[in-house]
């Protein structure tokens, strides 16, 4: 089972306790994903849906806060026999369906407004139902292993500005981007994919996700820090090999006892020791000598054998 399943399978398990929050999540529902018609005096409604616990959700808030009964269908898309999908649908009369007009607006084509019905967002918590109801609907989330992704899906550009709008407020700032005959609406940082979990109270995927989060900040940690590691211990390598070369070099042509003695003592623990640090030979030195003392030193012994090299020639 997807991530995103587990999440929607934990959102439909978390009902409205008030009625305001739940009127706001069909609302939700059915502005995404809802379908309105009229036939001969009656209103048909429908919603469908991919997941089974939404549908089954969509199916007892519909009782709960308006006492309508509802039927709940299974069906399997064409050309997709494994994708199958579930139809919440109600026949009404016009006086039944006047009781869902707080909820559903009807567009001047007969069917339901893409707008986002924000005379039923007054209060916060119904502002968190609605976003919950977008996600159940047309919602999608990457495991967290991967790169940190969640979307969701609308087709209409008034419907996406709501979105947005409605994130914002939240300090969500989502990306919008067109893929095929859809907007996307997305989040891609992984903290911001965290506080809409919250929102939402989706609580046992949002300590999923922030588990593989601390796990994944800190094997990046210990990758940065190896790596680090490893290039400083490649140049402490480099540079040692270097100035071997040159005290040879220089002992072939001049013998030890060119050296000025305060570097012939460094020069010697050098080429015995060539693949310790500069603080470890400063330590060895009679008196010791600090990293950086040591260093300041090496560099007077490079630019002497240096400079007799260039005599030389």
């Amino acid at each position: 089972m997807s991530f995103s399943n587990d999440v929607r399978n934990e959102l439909a398990r978390e009902m409205g306790e008030k009625d305001c929050c739940q009127k706001a999540e069909l609302s939700a529902l059915f502005m995404s994903s809802g379908k309105l018609s009229l036939k001969e005096e009656k209103y048909s409604l429908s919603l469908t849906l991919d997941n089974a616990a939404t549908a089954r959700k969509a199916f007892k808030m519909f009782k709960n806060v308006y006492g309508l009964q509802s039927t709940v269908n299974v069906a399997t898309r064409r050309f997709f026999r494994k994708n199958r999908y579930y139809m919440v649908s109600a026949e009404m009369s016009a006086d039944e369906f006047r009781v869902l007009e707080d909820i559903i607006n009807v567009n001047k084509q007969g069917g339901i407004s893409k707008r986002i019905n924000w005379a039923l967002l007054g209060k916060s918590c119904c502002k968190r139902a609605y976003l919950r109801g977008l996600f159940l609907s047309r919602g999608f989330i990457n495991r967290p292993e991967g790169s940190y992704h969640l979307e969701i899906i609308c087709n209409d550009s008034k419907m996406a500005g709501d979105i947005k709008k409605l994130m914002g407020l939240y300090d969500l700032p989502a990306g919008l981007v067109e893929r095929k005959t859809n907007l996307v609406i997305y989040l891609k940082e992984g903290e911001k994919i965290v506080d809409f979990l919250r929102l939402v109270g989706a609580n046992k995927a949002l300590l999923d996700f922030e588990n593989v989060r601390i796990l994944k900040s800190v094997r990046n940690n210990v990758n940065r820090q190896v790596n680090c590691e490893t290039a400083n211990l490649a140049k402490t390598v480099d540079a040692s090999l270097r100035q071997v070369d040159l005290i040879k070099q220089y002992i072939e042509n001049n013998g030890w006892d060119s050296f000025p003695s305060n570097m012939r003592e460094l020069a010697i623990l050098r080429v015995e020791y060539p693949d310790y640090s500069l603080k470890e030979l400063g330590a060895m030195l009679e008196p010791p000598l600090s990293k950086s003392g040591t260093a300041y030193r090496m560099r007077k012994l490079e630019s002497m054998i240096e400079q007799a090299a260039g005599e030389q020639q």
